[in-house]
């Protein structure tokens, strides 16, 4: 994108993922990753943070999943061992319950985040922090609160998000992407993940929907999930 002000990207360490978008998130911005079940979502998020590990960025993962064994198992079967570096306190895994006030999940990831210089926050799924709450507004005031503490904080995020309707085939087609339809609204960059459950090179695509200040690639690009994590396959790659 031609501006006068030097943009700082955040590469993902995705193969394939940056050459769509200029070479990665913009630095310290706040993005959603929405899509049905099995689309990938949880791995495409792990696989940001264990890619700002290897590039020396701690990162945070916060779950509202009553287990993180399943996170744990998914981590193991990619060859992520991101137990070796939370014990270097370059890594932490945090459970957080959906009942848990506003002002105590802002305050246990402001900790956290300053404890361990953590550059990189991935959370999932951010649709569970409305679980218990009736009003839209409430929902889209709570996001955004959240979504402007953790870019104070200078770091840049990841929300998970299941896709709006009954089928991640049809994202795109309405007017709301995400489960309640506040984060696209309130998120810097956009990601769809598409899973067709046939198998296959043509089962799984990944979509940039939107991202500020980025030059991207907007249509549907082919992907897989290897024994390695994401792997997205640009036509031109």
């Amino acid at each position: 994108m031609a501006s006068g002000i030097p943009i700082e990207r955040c590469p993902t360490g995705i193969p394939g993922f940056d050459k769509l978008c200029q070479g990665g998130f913009v630095r310290n911005s706040v993005n959603a990753v929405i899509g049905g079940p099995g689309s990938g979502k949880s791995t495409f998020l792990l696989n940001f943070l264990w890619g700002g590990l290897q590039k020396e960025e701690n990162g945070l993962y916060v779950s509202f999943e009553p287990d993180l064994l399943d996170v744990s198992l998914d981590c193991y079967a990619h060859g992520w061992n991101f137990p070796k570096y939370e014990q270097q306190g370059k890594c932490r895994f945090m459970r957080l319950s959906p009942q848990t006030q506003e002002r105590e999940i802002e305050k246990q990831l402001m900790e956290v985040i300053s404890k361990y210089s953590i550059k990189r926050v991935c959370i999932d799924p951010i649709s569970s922090l409305a679980m218990n709450i009736e009003k839209e507004s409430d929902i889209r005031a709570i996001i955004y609160n959240l979504c402007s503490l953790l870019k104070r904080m200078k770091v840049t995020v990841l929300l998970s998000d299941e896709v709006h309707g009954e089928s991640a085939i049809d994202i795109g087609s309405g007017e709301k992407f995400s489960r309640y339809g506040v984060v696209e609204f309130l998120s810097d960059g956009l990601i769809t993940m598409h899973s067709m459950g046939i198998g296959g090179a043509a089962d799984r695509a990944i979509r940039i929907v939107k991202m500020r200040r980025t030059n991207h690639l907007r249509g549907p690009v082919p992907m897989k999930i290897t024994d390695n994590g994401v792997v997205v396959m640009p036509e031109e790659a």
